[in-house]
């Protein structure tokens, strides 16, 4: 209902009289609101189009520009980017500690986004790490680690994240659950899971000594994400071991329950809900061999249990 409406309903149950009807109508059709998360959003584009742009002018125009001068100029402007950054950085503290400038936050990211081009332009054309391709991963993983906390930015975090798990050799994606190669080895799985137990003890252990409490959030939704999705990929790929790994799932959907009640995040609550039952039906359809009719009656009956539950779960 809109705030004329209301007003107007007010007026003719005589609980407003006309003239403040009218006073309260004019301030409301003359306030400002704010347009921060879309100048946020546009920014963020900005920088997304302006790295997008930056790869197609060097695969497009390089012969014609030449290598070495193409580096230089990545360099200096991702110099530059950093450069402001620092100029503008907050004071170093463990609590937050946003830049001076609205703009610090989108230098550093796009000086990281920069950074990555460059990188990976220099293993391209001059083979820089030659085959230690774990360095190429590894490298910006702990310079965006460190400068997400120098800098206390979350975005930066994210990318350092993410470096380091591509670093072991895991290529995540939880809304596809297509596991292929690299889960399907045992090794890489066994270090996706030590590497989630990792990340996720040290967020709890630093949000503990309240250091960056509000990067816990951001560890633990990428831990959690990975763990989950590697005890889910060994239920699946590993048959001699899947009891093992669906009672390892079981446990950590139970912690992850338990920790969003505590908190008080959904986010959490559909993780643990959303890789259980997948590993729930994996393990009814791959023991019981469900019939026609019971399938159809499984899918109907979860599928408005889980929904109840969520639902119900939301004013926890």
């Amino acid at each position: 209902m809109s705030p004329k409406r209301v007003l107007q309903e007010l007026a003719d149950q005589h609980l407003l009289d006309e003239q403040q009807r009218v006073v309260i109508q004019s301030v409301e059709e003359q306030k400002l609101f704010s347009v921060h998360w879309e100048l946020r959003s546009l920014l963020y584009a900005g920088i997304l189009l302006f790295t997008t742009g930056t790869g197609w002018l060097i695969y497009r125009y390089i012969d014609q520009i030449g290598h070495n001068l193409l580096i230089l100029a990545l360099a200096v402007v991702c110099a530059a980017c950093f450069a402001f950054a620092t100029r503008f950085k907050g004071p170093l503290s463990t609590a937050h500690s946003p830049s001076r400038s609205p703009f610090g936050d989108y230098a550093l990211l796009l000086g990281c986004l920069l950074f990555l081009t460059l990188e990976g332009y220099l293993q391209y054309q001059y083979n820089l790490f030659g085959t230690r391709y774990g360095l190429v991963t590894f490298l910006p993983a702990i310079l965006f680690l460190t400068l997400a906390y120098l800098f206390d930015h979350r975005g930066v975090l994210a990318m350092g994240l993410t470096a380091l798990i591509s670093w072991i050799g895991v290529t995540v994606r939880p809304l596809e659950f297509y596991f292929r190669g690299n889960l399907k080895d045992m090794t890489v799985l066994l270090s996706a899971i030590a590497l989630s137990l990792v990340l996720m003890a040290g967020a709890l252990v630093l949000d503990r000594q309240r250091i960056k409490r509000h990067f816990t959030i951001t560890t633990l939704t990428f831990a959690g994400n990975l763990l989950l999705v590697a005890l889910v990929a060994g239920l699946f790929n590993f048959k001699e071991q899947d009891l093992l790994f669906a009672v390892a799932l079981a446990v950590a959907c139970v912690a992850f329950d338990w920790y969003a009640r505590k908190e008080h995040s959904f986010l959490f609550l559909l993780m643990s809900t959303f890789y259980g039952y997948i590993g729930v039906t994996y393990l009814v359809f791959h023991y019981l061999h469900l019939r026609d009719e019971a399938t159809y009656l499984y899918w109907i009956v979860t599928g408005i249990g889980i929904t109840a539950y969520l639902s119900r779960s939301r004013k926890v």
